[in-house]
């Protein structure tokens, strides 16, 4: 008990307590969008940044953890030369070789032939949200063409809207594009590795890290992270140049209070509002895995069922396993948006923990239902699991950098990736993983052989984001006494007297641990209303992203003179 107070003593004194009962602010930030991300006119416009980050030691591209050797960064083919070209002049700087492989290279195909892939498969922008379905059933069943003609006989409709465009690639250009897979991709790194044995560092892939370093195989101590910045958005902001030091201690506060609570509590505008309860064996093993930088664990399924991260030796795994158990979460999970873009609003309810309906959601909602139904996934039970079904809450993967944002230019590509870095963003995912097997930290034989016998999926993928959510914990042996660690999409331990003391050693730290972004949502944080976004979210969207790039944004941080700005 006196360790309990010592803590409830602490959490006051950073500002993170609150009392059921007590009134919460019901008004919501105005939306924001970074005004100093200009285009660079030479490579000398770039190096400031770039040499900050190869100096981060913070987040999913630690460039900064490599302070020797030879470093390797696999490139994505929509990466900018002169960014790259300011990365590797910026490591070299610091005495650190670079080496850079386009993805292509190591498939051993030309840059043309992987760009015709790409397009002939992946012809879409965020308008189809939806399409995260295709990518589930493309890469998480081991025989996808079983799930694609289950569906096609269900619903020839749903199976147009996800397929119609890659039906039309050669067999040649599929083939190409099961190369890009990361399984695909892993091979030839794998490969690329063996061949060079004076590389000691490797940055892949936009996220899945854990996932990511698993198939390196034998090579997966040298993976370091992924690899981010390889665009201007990416890296000529400030999340590049954030103190890494405070960057850190940002996530050791918000992970703290994990292993003290009993219950948690989140919602959100858009209509999340769920809670679970943890027992304090389960508590302690939440915090035990909830680490990874840059994207932490705030759901305990993520956390067990692998080798946590060292909080002390990141990227290191720790030595002990932390098993898997299972929560009994209830409520809904309501959005209009996932990684792969937007879609009609969702709900997405819960009993016990498992999903039970899909609500709403549009195509990717009719998809998502559809697969409810699939043969098998209600019944089994997946290896070092003591309850069946597949469709569990999994991730719950919470952003901790004030200063990212949502790119605009990614939406024209199909993806939505950088608004889940964004400081009190949690994206939600669904359906089963387990990272590890028991004995090392590498994916277990029984859980993939599992899988491809039954016919089932392997993996989660199925997210909802959450840009504007409240988290509230309770201290356990309490019966009022909340935590709120995330109020209405800002990081409270940003706020803290101790971080903002720390973030004094680099300037102002009002202006350092400011959000530099919030989402544009009519009817919570912008003029309009909320009903009309959530029926086609895209539309408003598409109109952010063309006063972005016409310089007039009435939401500009710092304001532009130019525009009329809100504040």
């Amino acid at each position: 008990m006196k360790r309990l107070a010592l803590f409830i003593i602490a959490a006051l004194t950073l500002g993170l307590v609150g009392f059921a009962g007590a009134a919460e602010k019901t008004k919501y930030p105005a939306p924001r969008f970074p005004s100093y991300v200009k285009p660079p006119k030479s490579i000398e416009d770039v190096m400031p940044f770039a040499r900050a980050a190869v100096r981060q030691t913070g987040g999913r591209t630690p460039l900064g953890l490599v302070e020797k050797g030879t470093a390797l960064i696999v490139v994505e083919p929509t990466a900018e030369e002169m960014v790259l070209q300011a990365i590797k002049r910026a490591y070299e700087e610091r005495g650190v070789k670079v080496q850079m492989v386009a993805e292509h290279e190591l498939i051993e195909v030309s840059k043309e032939e992987a760009r015709k892939a790409k397009e002939a498969t992946r012809g879409y922008t965020s308008e189809h949200g939806y399409m995260e379905a295709a990518r589930w059933i493309n890469s998480r069943f081991a025989d996808p063409e079983v799930p694609k003609k289950w569906l096609k006989e269900r619903r020839p409709d749903l199976y147009k809207a996800l397929y119609e465009h890659e039906a039309q690639a050669s067999p040649h250009l599929k083939a190409v594009a099961e190369k890009l897979s990361r399984q695909g991709l892993s091979e030839g790194l794998i490969k690329y590795l063996d061949n060079h044995p004076e590389v000691n560092a490797v940055f892949f892939r936009r996220g899945g890290r854990t996932a990511t370093s698993r198939v390196m195989q034998h090579h997966s101590k040298k993976f370091y992270g992924n690899f981010i910045f390889d665009n201007r958005w990416e890296l000529m902001n400030k999340a590049a140049t954030f103190p890494g030091d405070v960057w850190r201690l940002a996530e050791e506060r918000t992970l703290e209070p994990l292993a003290w609570l009993d219950r948690v509590h989140a919602t959100d505008p858009e209509g999340t509002d769920f809670t679970f309860d943890v027992d304090e064996k389960q508590a302690q093993a939440w915090a035990k895995g909830a680490y990874q930088q840059g994207h932490l664990y705030m759901f305990p399924h993520q956390a067990t069922g692998r080798f946590p991260y060292s909080s002390v030796d990141y990227p290191a795994f720790t030595k002990e396993y932390n098993p898997r158990f299972l929560l009994k979460v209830s409520g809904v999970f309501a959005g209009t948006s996932n990684h792969t873009g937007s879609f009609p609003r969702i709900e997405v309810h819960l009993k016990d923990g498992y999903v039970t309906d899909v609500k709403g959601g549009g195509i990717y909602g009719e998809v998502w239902r559809e697969f409810l139904k699939y043969p098998k996934i209600h019944e089994l039970t997946y290896p070092f699991h003591d309850q069946p079904g597949y469709w569990w809450i999994y991730e719950a993967g919470l952003g901790t950098n004030p200063k990212f944002f949502k790119r605009p230019d990614e939406a024209m590509e199909g993806e939505n990736s950088s608004e889940r870095n964004n400081a009190g963003v949690i994206h939600w995912g669904f359906g089963l993983r387990l990272h590890h097997g028991p004995d090392k930290p590498l994916e277990s034989k029984e859980w993939t052989d599992f899988a491809k016998q039954n016919g089932l999926p392997n993996d989660h993928w199925w997210h909802v984001h959450n840009v504007l959510v409240t988290y509230r914990v309770r201290v356990r042996g309490t019966k009022n006494t909340w935590l709120t660690l995330i109020d209405k999409g800002e990081l409270t331990a940003l706020q803290s007297p101790e971080i903002r003391a720390l973030a004094s050693r680099y300037g102002d730290p009002k202006e350092l641990l400011a959000e530099d972004w919030v989402p544009h949502i009519p009817g919570i944080t912008a003029p309009g209303r909320y009903a009309d976004y959530a029926k086609d979210p895209w539309k408003t969207l598409t109109e952010v992203m063309k006063k972005i790039d016409a310089g007039n944004y009435e939401y500009f941080y710092p304001p532009v003179k130019a525009s009329k700005t809100k504040q």
